[in-house]
């Protein structure tokens, strides 16, 4: 009778020892989850920037790139704000399946009077930050170089005619005159 006690307290040790690994195995997971979460939010969050600032960074420099000057981020940092890490612009702010992300951008250290208004390299950094359910939190950040050469751009040579020294021929339809779309 005593050793069947001993072995049924043994069991019952052994079943609730289980238990309780079972659940911490399913908290961690679940805490894993979360947390991956946050950082593909986060992720997806620099991902969106980037996109969205493609089209302006072009647009607002298509006049520096032509004269050979450096092109520069001034429309993203435009405020005294965004020229600090602990400013920043915000860029974006969205939620998605229950995390949401905010995207700033600011200067980096480029020499300019601070605050820096005026980016004068070509580089910004931008810091995505995704806040998921039970404090998930996840913080990315990265250098955006969108720097030019300096090397001004006078015509596309390989499409201007036939003239001597030129090894094609003049049966081009168009000539290329707007590079907008090589990005």
């Amino acid at each position: 009778m005593v050793a069947a006690l001993m072995v049924l307290v043994l069991l019952t040790i052994i079943g609730i020892s289980a238990s309780n690994i079972s659940v911490t195995e399913v908290q961690i997971a679940t805490n894993s989850l979360r947390y991956e979460r946050a950082f593909y939010t986060a992720e997806s969050g620099l991902q969106h920037a980037k996109q969205s600032l493609k089209k302006p960074f072009v647009d607002n420099n298509k006049a520096n790139v032509v004269n050979g000057a450096t092109a520069n981020w001034n429309f993203a940092i435009d405020d005294a704000t965004a020229a600090s890490f602990n400013g920043g612009d915000v860029l974006m702010s969205t939620t998605l399946a229950g995390v949401s992300y905010t995207v700033t951008v600011w200067d980096n250290a480029d020499g300019g009077v601070p605050p820096e208004t005026d980016d004068t390299d070509g580089r910004v950094f931008i810091r995505s930050e995704a806040r998921g359910p039970r404090g998930a939190l996840c913080r990315i950040e990265t250098l955006l170089d969108g720097n030019s050469s300096a090397i001004a751009i006078t015509g596309n040579y390989a499409q201007e005619g036939s003239e001597a020294g030129k090894g094609y021929t003049s049966q081009d339809l168009e000539k290329i005159t707007v590079f907008d779309n090589q990005l």
